[in-house]
């Protein structure tokens, strides 16, 4: 049987664990696991069979080893400088953990990543724990110390909780990191070109981000493209886990939450900014999505 892990909640409560708004968490491996794991033996069973994530998970390796499964596949972590990448879904049990490991590891909720993935389409490539989940570093790179630095620094500012912007500047460094992560992929010897899926879907999101406020029929798009909307959908929830269809609305959704929160347009000017028909149908939409209506996403501040 699979277990299901939902982690988030219950790591705020430690110490050593920054967090915010249980969209992000962020620790050392060894400052929290084994206590956590202490308070709660019987996770340590699960965790050696298979089991699943509701939150995001990246791992950056800096020390000793463990050998993992992820969808049923063997990775060795023998090294130091490894970044495990791991999405909702995925089937990991974790075979060996030697007693000197150690990583920071970030957590994510859906919303998060999603947001953050809207920030960043088409820029750096979606395909998080989708495939290649382990990317092997080395210490000629720099760009591991500065992600090191960023994680850093994204710690410090977890724990301002004076600074109203919190949320900003952690999205902000986050995007850094995953703009170091593609930045050792693309200077890898190792690496890839790019598949003509991927191309096609950094063409897909780029239109969406040019239209989304007119258009959201998924047509549209892949008539430019010269595909089917069936062929369109496939590709890009192959890429990026997620269909075309979700990634017009997710769109079309952070806008509509942006606007609500940093301007004073009324519901119904960003309805008609986003050209939907009506405000009702504005709100029916954004509150399938969301979980609440436009004014009251506004009101909770």
């Amino acid at each position: 049987m699979i277990q299901y892990f939902d982690w988030l909640p219950q790591l705020e409560a430690f110490s050593n664990v920054d967090s915010i708004e249980n969209e992000l968490a962020i620790f050392r491996y060894s400052e929290v696991i084994p206590d956590l794991l202490a308070d709660m033996p019987f996770q340590v069973e699960t965790m050696n069979n298979p089991h699943k994530f509701d939150f995001y998970m990246m791992v950056q390796h800096t020390s000793g080893s463990a050998t993992i499964k992820i969808d049923m596949e063997e990775y060795e972590l023998s090294e130091p400088l490894n970044i495990v990448k791991i999405a909702p879904g995925h089937i990991v049990e974790i075979n060996k953990i030697s007693p000197d490991f150690d990583a920071h590891i970030v957590l994510m909720s859906k919303r998060f990543l999603e947001d953050l993935l809207v920030y960043i389409n088409g820029s750096v490539p979606l395909r998080l724990g989708s495939h290649d989940p382990i990317e092997h570093l080395s210490e000629e790179d720099n760009v591991t110390h500065a992600a090191e630095m960023i994680l850093n620094g994204i710690r410090r500012c977890l724990q301002d909780k004076n600074n109203p912007y919190r949320m900003q500047v952690v999205q902000h460094m986050m995007m850094a990191v995953f703009y170091s992560s593609h930045h050792i992929r693309e200077n890898s010897a190792e690496e890839k070109p790019r598949t003509n899926a991927d191309v096609l879907t950094k063409k897909f999101l780029g239109l969406v981000k040019e239209n989304f406020r007119k258009e959201r029929q998924l047509k549209f798009y892949s008539d430019i493209l010269c595909i089917t909307p069936r062929y369109l959908s496939r590709v890009v929830k192959e890429c990026t886990g997620s269909s075309a269809a979700e990634w017009i609305e997710r769109t079309v959704v952070l806008e509509a939450r942006a606007l609500l929160k940093s301007t004073n347009m009324t519901v119904q000017q960003i309805s008609d900014e986003l050209s939907f028909p009506s405000q009702t149908f504005f709100g029916k939409y954004f509150k399938r999505r969301v979980g609440m209506s436009p004014k009251e996403y506004r009101r909770v501040g």
